[in-house]
């Protein structure tokens, strides 16, 4: 009997090649686009699962709260001294352990002559308790002793390939900075691409205790420097998580009020601890800082959605083309019911077509997926693959498969089974079913998506055009950065003097921030108030600045003056402001200057106000913000301003300084416009795969939309050849064919417009500044799906109407 099903569905499909074929295509694209979704979705959802002991990993994040009790930073770091106080406060916790992150020069030397010397990412400072906490494992070394001492390490497999070849690198010293010495103990596997970090040197946190490194002061004292990861293993997966975090408010008041007087108020006050999942840092952790770039839960929501449209507008073709395809095999079913067909019989034979139909389409969309996947790993920056040995993938997608064809089946199998033979054999439709009502619905379901697609599409596309034309009030174009700039602070003036002897150079700039970074540090802001300073409640977020910074950016100044080299006092005592901070203390722009200003323990004051100008991104409002020089000379960015339409020239003069002053130091730089674009890169690929995913929903919808001028026109044939005989226009034919769709759409919008509406004004509220969702992209969106039903139908309904009525009048 199956045997007999399955040579009956391949003779139907061979016999009905087009509508065949467009099942299949539509299926099959629908398919392969729901396995790259399946495999993106998969691959997000992994993040830290490797490890054994995930379900009981924590990361401790640290917020702080502004005087009215709203949240002015969450970072994912803490200061040194909490993770020892944590693990001796809280039994809960088995093992609690650090690391800080740095970038450093790594020189590799061998027999006193340099050898290899690059600007390494991914350096971690961590304390041994991180290998009973993470599943970190050794190819080389021993893990129960390795970062015991002081100035070791441990290195990636790919960094002892890119530095020792073949050789072993245990025992061999590494040179960081030019400054200190490290001996390699132990080799780690990399670390999957599914995991929140990825260091390439795991160095000993002892190390730290060395005051030209840190200083052991530091790491019990120092509460402001918020810059280590700080994770715990608790000893029971139940653990209460908001009992524990209960506890933190007195735990903080106990351990940072030592130097607390009378008047300040308790820690608890501004600033809290949390435990986060380490299962929830990669999709579910947005926050002020992070080590490396997240996804986003949301974005996995939407490919879900995504994958789930395309599916039913695919499904919905093939019951669309199945039913209006039934009306040509009516006479088959009544000669079948006729000999004795149970209707049974008939429902598994039109079920057995549909299955078919749908593992063919697998295949084809298994073997598209081999190509479409190198495009996908371009699109995320992933490395997912396809390959036969997936077995639990392939049995999965063949269930897939099988409930695709049941589901996209099981209405036309039970529509063409309940014709009636009597009337099929009178040469009536034989259906006692209504006018097609299932159909409409289908194709208005299908050209909502499309159309409310289409409307996230161009409002993606219009928000990013406005985010890349927007005035920022700084020149962000042929500037340079240049990172980590300690080497020159001893010669910056000689440096300095090198660079603007080429006229491509127009000016210098150090900074500890440059635009495009966020905003992070701050501290208290006191205004004078009668004979006294008395804090502000107006958080000033601060950059450390020279006196080349603000001009080199092209940044106005609405009110008093730049630094000056020949004011002796600005090098320490002076402070310029951005608009936001003076009116948010409540000065006047003609009264801010030359006021007193404090800003944590220096006092001077106020000597320039500068327009507001947008230092973070755009999903961010500006903020109040004080620039200063800093007197320890401490910047870490360099930034160069090129001029003339020959950069590289410009870069070539760079270049040729740094190595007359560094040798010995790779040239390396940023255009800080490359930097600006890359804020928004995530925004860029949505508009793009927002782009992909509607053209594929308009293109499957349109094979819908052909099933059903199909199923119209088959139905009206000899209507159509008896008004050309009456003289009926061919205009007037297509406006009658056309007319039904044409509503269908309108209705489609109907449903379209406010769920576009909804969904991209909150996509819209994500951003700081934003552009008003434009009604003209709801009136483009339809003409767009109007026009393209209208082709659609047409293809259809003209090759009819054009046919010799002496014809049609014979069609049966």
């Amino acid at each position: 009997m199956i045997r007999n099903y399955l040579k009956v569905a391949l003779r139907s499909m061979v016999r009905n090649k087009l509508t065949s074929f467009i099942n299949i295509a539509g299926l099959a694209l629908a398919m392969m686009c729901c396995l790259l979704i399946f495999l993106f979705i998969q691959d997000e959802l992994r993040y830290d699962q490797y490890h054994g002991n995930a379900d009981r990993i924590y990361r401790i994040t640290r917020e702080f709260l502004s005087p009215d009790g709203s949240t002015t930073l969450h970072l994912g770091h803490l200061a040194p001294p909490f993770g020892p106080l944590l693990k001796n406060d809280f039994p809960e916790f088995e093992y609690v352990a650090r690391t800080h992150g740095s970038r450093s020069l790594i020189m590799y030397q061998e027999n006193s002559t340099e050898k290899l010397s690059y600007n390494e990412d991914n350096l971690f400072y961590a304390e041994p308790e991180i290998f009973k906490i993470f599943d970190i494992p050794l190819k080389e070394g021993n893990a129960s002793q390795a970062l015991t001492q002081p100035f070791t390490l441990l290195v990636s497999e790919s960094i002892a390939r890119k530095y020792f070849k073949d050789e072993s690198p245990q025992g061999k010293r590494i040179r960081i900075n030019d400054k200190f010495d490290f001996e390699v103990v132990g080799v780690f596997n990399d670390f999957p691409r599914q995991s929140h970090w990825h260091p390439n040197f795991l160095m000993a946190f002892s190390s730290l205790n060395d005051t030209t490194l840190y200083g052991r002061r530091g790491l019990e004292r120092n509460w402001g420097n918020n810059s280590f990861s700080t994770y715990a293993l608790v000893k029971d997966a139940s653990f209460d998580v908001m009992k524990v975090q209960e506890q933190f408010p007195s735990f903080l008041d106990k351990h940072m009020s030592t130097d607390r007087t009378k008047d300040t108020p308790l820690p608890s006050s501004w600033t809290r601890l949390y435990l986060q999942k380490l299962n929830d840092i990669h999709l579910r952790s947005h926050l002020d800082s992070e080590i490396e770039g997240n996804g986003s839960i949301s974005n996995v929501y939407m490919m879900g959605v995504i994958g789930l449209f395309i599916i039913l507008i695919a499904c919905f073709n093939f019951v669309n083309l199945s039913t209006a395809r039934a009306t040509k095999r009516s006479k088959e079913v009544g000669l079948r019911k006729v000999v004795g067909a149970f209707r049974s019989q008939l429902i598994n034979q039109y079920l057995s077509e549909s299955v078919v139909t749908a593992l063919v389409a697998l295949v084809i969309a298994w073997m598209l997926s081999y190509f479409a996947v190198d495009w996908l790993n371009g699109f995320t920056g992933k490395l997912l693959e396809i390959n036969f040995t997936q077995w639990p993938l392939i049995l999965g997608l063949i269930g897939f498969a099988l409930m695709v064809g049941l589901l996209a089946g099981i209405y036309p199998a039970f529509v063409v089974s309940g014709f009636k033979p009597a009337l099929v054999l009178k040469g009536q439709s034989g259906s006692a079913k209504g006018k097609g009502g299932i159909r409409k619905t289908l194709v208005v379901a299908q050209f909502a998506i499309s159309i409310a697609l289409m409307i996230a599409t161009a409002t993606a596309f219009q928000q990013l055009e406005f985010l890349n034309n927007r005035e920022l009030g700084y020149d962000k174009d042929q500037i340079i950065n240049m990172r980590n700039y300690f080497e020159f602070l001893p010669s910056h003036d000689v440096f300095y003097n090198e660079l603007l002897k080429n006229t491509s150079v127009r000016n210098v700039g150090r900074s500890t921030l440059v635009p495009t970074d966020r905003l992070v540090d701050y501290d208290d802001a006191k205004v004078q108030m009668g004979d006294s300073m008395a804090n502000t409640s107006v958080v000033v977020k601060s950059v450390a600045a020279d006196h080349e910074f603000l001009e080199t950016y092209g940044v106005t100044f609405l009110k008093g003056r730049n630094f000056s080299r020949e004011i002796k006092t600005d090098d320490s005592l002076a402070f310029i402001l951005n608009e936001a901070a003076v009116n948010m203390i409540g000065w006047s722009l003609d009264e801010a200057v030359g006021k007193d200003f404090q800003y944590g323990n220096t006092r001077g004051k106020v000597i320039g106000v500068v327009k507001n100008f947008h230092f973070e991104s755009l999903h961010e409002p500006i903020v109040p913000v004080v620039f200063s020089p800093n007197s320890s000379g401490s910047y870490r960015t360099l930034s160069i301003k090129i001029v003339g339409k020959d950069v590289q020239q410009g870069i070539a003069h760079v270049e040729k300084v740094w190595k007359e002053f560094l040798p010995n130091r790779p040239f390396e730089y940023s255009f800080l416009s490359e930097r600006y674009r890359q804020l928004y890169l995530s925004e860029q690929k949505q508009g793009q795969l927002f782009t992909l995913v509607s053209g594929l929903a308009i293109f499957i919808a349109c094979l819908g939309l052909f099933g059903l001028a199909t199923f119209n026109t088959l139905l009206r044939v000899k209507e159509i050849g008896i008004r050309k005989i009456l003289g009926a226009s061919m205009p007037s034919l297509l406006t009658l064919l056309s007319r039904e769709i044409l509503v269908l759409v309108l209705i489609a919008n109907l449903i379209a417009w406010p769920v576009g509406w909804y969904f991209m004004r909150q996509w819209l509220d994500e951003f700081a500044y934003k552009i008003d969702l434009p009604f003209a992209v709801f009136i483009l969106s339809t003409l767009v799906a109007v026009l393209v039903a209208l082709v659609t139908v047409s293809s259809q309904t003209i090759k009819t109407a054009m046919t010799n009525p002496a014809k049609t009048l014979r069609y049966e």
